[in-house]
């Protein structure tokens, strides 16, 4: 329109023929835009309403909610069947007013059932009815020769019912027997079975123990897969996590899975392996944990319920078929010190004696580090006379716990001059060692660490660390078994579920360096690895021993027996 107001008089006269047709057009352009624009302002004005009702709307609700005074439910004891009961959480007045709806979620219900010998608890999903299983053991299943005890009938009983159970109860006091019947009522059901163990060791022995029991077992670990496809596989964690991973079509048709040392699952760096095995498992499976005591069984029962949607026991005791007494060996001494007695009870006298005579030795320490420095070890050490004065007061086989390979390897040379077997020991040991090697090509005969070995542990001595040969280490771990290794030096890996208890443990030191710090043991660990102590069957009573040095002090030794106890 500029354009044209700008032209003179006779140009203009050329676009008088388009006349109304180009006043119109742009009318009608503008108009169109303007009717746009004002749907937009209506359309968005209408929505902006709406969302605005919707929010007043969800407001009054809240505030109702909130307006509304709290039903207060008291904590109370529901009787079931006349002997079972159930535990509710008491309310907290600082929980968060969720409203209605998250006031009103059904929660996991802990029932208290009555059990001799033992405690039993079960954990049962929201809005389900608990049924007790019934008391009896199957005449197809498994039979065993000796009489069992009260937590193995309670937990059996809970297997028969194809109900989940966590075994909480001391090392070497028969957490086995439920695995084992749990392997026979798979096999009777026709369902696979899978045992899983948090070290390749345990997973060997449990291999040879069931394939001993049972037919068709397979073995799968990081060295070794034997009949992958059998009916009852033994695996470590991390490799049943992979085949969750990957989909595998064998954990279809499996029935029961069953952890071994559940315990682990608070490790730092590998308790993640057990967490995600367990919940990419399917709800179908039924679980068998076994574990030494441990103090939230409860809350880890709830777990697995709320994951899974089915009922969780909880079987746990404190007895312990063979009673611990706890010794103190003072560096410099002559004796042990007995400090906790098979009655749980602290000799407050025999501590302070054991204290003095520490104040007037020398240090535990002082052989062993000329030792470890090339100089020549002195037969007189510490770690010299207490093997010796275990010999003699026939308090052998020991287990020596230490916290590297290296001290392993360095205290198994200190004593490596005390001949421990006769002449009949001896040649067994050699010939079941010679009969393991031959498996291995010439040049691996002639490795430096198979070499050194034979030795040592012609006099009795061995040593168990994750640094040895596989094969190496089921040698020894046979020869232990059968009585022929009368010292054996091992890291606390060995205490992992390994069935090889010993009538004597030493502990050489009780401070660790945990991967980032030294610190003193923790009761669980000490608990753990003292519980090797006493063989059922064979000791009235097991004996564990601390070697304390010159440098700790009264105080730091009695908070570390204070703590045990």
């Amino acid at each position: 329109l500029v354009f044209i107001a700008s032209l003179n008089m006779e140009e203009r006269d050329i676009f008088d023929i388009f006349g109304d047709e180009f006043e119109n057009h742009s009318t009608k352009k503008k108009r169109r835009m303007e009717d746009v624009e004002e749907q937009i302002i209506t359309d968005n004005e209408s929505r902006a309403r709406d969302l605005l009702n919707q929010l007043e709307k969800a407001v009054a609700e809240i505030e109702d909610d909130e307006a509304e005074e709290p039903e207060i439910v008291e904590s109370e004891i529901v009787e079931i069947s006349n002997e079972i009961s159930v535990r509710e959480e008491p309310k907290n007045d600082e929980n968060i007013n969720f409203g209605k709806t998250f006031r009103e979620i059904p929660r996991v219900q802990i029932l208290s059932l009555p059990a001799v010998g033992c405690t039993h608890q079960v954990a049962v999903p929201p809005n389900h009815t608990y049924v007790p299983p019934e008391r009896r053991i199957s005449q197809d299943a498994l039979k065993f020769p000796f009489p069992l005890d009260g937590f193995q009938q309670e937990a059996i009983a809970c297997v028969e019912d194809g109900q989940s159970v966590l075994v909480s109860a001391h090392t070497s006091s028969g957490k086995t027997v439920v695995a084992l019947y749990a392997i026979s009522l798979a096999f009777r059901e026709r369902q696979r079975v899978v045992y899983t163990s948090p070290i390749k060791a345990l997973s060997n022995q449990k291999y040879r123990e069931l394939c001993q029991k049972f037919l068709d077992v397979g073995l799968l670990t990081g060295d070794v897969t034997i009949n992958p496809s059998g009916n009852c596989l033994v695996m470590t964690t991390e490799i049943l996590r992979s085949m969750l991973y990957r989909g595998s079509e064998l954990l279809r048709e499996v029935g029961w899975v069953i952890f071994d040392e559940i315990h682990y699952m608070r490790d730092k760096e590998r308790g993640v392996v057990w967490e995600e095995s367990i919940i990419l498992l399917p709800d179908n499976v039924r679980y068998i944990f076994l574990s030494a005591t441990i103090p939230n069984a409860s809350q880890f029962a709830e777990w697995i319920t709320f994951l899974h949607k089915q009922n969780c026991h909880v079987i746990s005791t404190e007895f312990r078929p063979v009673p611990l007494q706890h010794y103190i060996y003072p560096a410099g001494g002559d004796g042990i010190y007995l400090v906790l007695n098979k009655d749980d009870e602290f000799m407050e006298n025999c501590f302070h004696r054991a204290m003095k005579t520490i104040d007037k030795g020398t240090s535990l320490t002082s052989a062993d580090m000329r030792g470890r420095k090339g100089g020549v070890v002195q037969t007189g050490s510490a770690l010299h006379k207490l093997i010796r004065l275990i010999m003699e007061k026939n308090l052998s086989p020991v287990i020596v716990f230490s916290f590297s390979r290296k001290e392993c390897e360095v205290q198994a040379m200190e004593i490596s001059s005390l001949d421990l077997t006769d002449s009949r020991e001896k040649f067994l040991i050699q010939d079941i060692f010679h009969n393991a090697i031959a498996l291995l090509s010439e040049e691996d005969r002639k490795l430096p660490q198979i070499e050194s070995l034979l030795p040592i542990l012609r006099n009795g001595i061995g040593i168990h660390h994750s640094g040895l040969l596989p094969i190496i280490k089921e040698v020894i771990e046979i020869l232990f078994s059968e009585g022929l290794i009368k010292a054996l030096f091992a890291t606390e890996t060995f205490s992992m579920g390994l069935n090889m208890p010993a009538k004597t443990v030493l502990f050489t030191a009780v401070r660790k360096f945990d991967g980032k710090v030294h610190r003193w043991l923790s009761s669980g660990e000490y608990i753990q690895m003292s519980g090797r102590a006493g063989r059922r069957g064979l000791d009235l009573r097991g004996v564990v021993i601390l070697m304390l040095e010159s440098s700790i002090g009264a105080d730091v030794a009695k908070n570390i027996i204070k703590q045990i106890h």
